[in-house]
């Protein structure tokens, strides 16, 4: 993979992190914006821990909590759109 390539999905992540995190009418629960944040943290980690030993441990703990954030805003998406729906009737 290209340095161009990582660049652009580093912004992605990073904007869609942020728009998730600071909206005025949240789409996400709380519990799962700090689920958001704590992958942000471990990203990070990830990043920067270059030739660490734990690094591996980093990247594991990353992977499982992008699934569970994945899972949690699927729900939260669900609950947000029904509310929505509701709201205009």
């Amino acid at each position: 993979m290209s340095s161009t390539a990582i660049d652009l999905y580093v912004f992605i992540f990073a904007f869609a992190s942020a728009f998730l995190l600071g909206q005025k009418r949240p789409m996400l629960a709380l519990s799962t914006r700090a689920l958001l944040a704590i992958l942000v943290g471990l990203a990070l980690g990830y990043a920067v821990a270059v030739d660490q030993w734990f690094r591996g441990y980093l990247g594991v703990a990353t992977l499982i909590a992008n699934a569970l954030f994945i899972a949690f805003a699927a729900i939260d998406f669900v609950g947000w759109q029904k509310k929505r729906l509701e709201e205009r009737s």
